[in-house]
């Protein structure tokens, strides 16, 4: 007898202390003050540190006898941060110019380090439009997708286990897709724009 009220006592004190660890980082989350980078139209040079990393991902080269492959030059490349408080080296976005690899539109691959061995966690058909902070360390994506009748869908990415995966439609041409309609847009569109690994 004693040892269930025990064991239920140590229940109860486990179950209440995360219940506030939960709570706390809720509240830590909805005070957090995210900042927004909007992404221009500026290519500007390639990142010193990435430049061996494509090249060992077979993204791009340094070498001009390597005919399959664009040069590793800022006029095929942009680099960008997804992790701001971490070095380069522990990962990076590469968004290419369309007509790369075959593809009519932008390519987005996220590159992520692990433990010393580089891979590409996503790969989207689309273009960077934005990058907002997180408490989690990982910013979210903005990602505009190229829909021939429709236009541009502006999709909200967000880190989940380990790779960004589509969460919400914020924008279709530049316009704010209405609170009300969300949830119908979101089942229309998130699973036809989710295109990639």
């Amino acid at each position: 007898m004693k040892i269930e009220v025990l064991a239920g006592v140590l229940l109860f004190a486990l179950f209440s202390c995360s219940g506030e660890s939960e709570n706390e980082i809720l509240d830590e989350e909805a005070n957090f003050e995210s900042e927004i980078y909007l992404v221009t139209d500026a290519y500007p040079a390639l990142e010193v540190e990435t430049i061996p990393i494509m090249e060992r991902l077979e993204i791009c080269t340094t070498l001009d006898t390597v005919l399959h492959l664009p040069p590793c030059s800022n006029e095929f490349f942009r680099i960008f941060d997804y992790r701001p408080n971490k070095e380069w080296k522990t990962g990076f976005i590469v968004e290419m110019i369309p007509g790369l690899y075959n593809s009519p539109v932008h390519q987005i691959v996220i590159v992520e380090d692990y433990f010393g061995k580089y891979k590409i966690v996503n790969r989207y058909l689309g273009h960077l439009l934005e990058t907002r902070t997180r408490l989690s360390g990982y910013n979210d994506l903005l990602i505009g997708y190229t829909d021939p009748d429709i236009g541009v869908v502006a999709i909200r990415h967000e880190w989940v286990g380990g790779k960004y995966e589509p969460i919400d439609v914020e924008e279709i041409n530049n316009h704010l897709v209405k609170p009300e309609m969300k949830d119908s847009i979101n089942n229309i569109f998130i699973p036809a724009f989710s295109a990639g690994f």
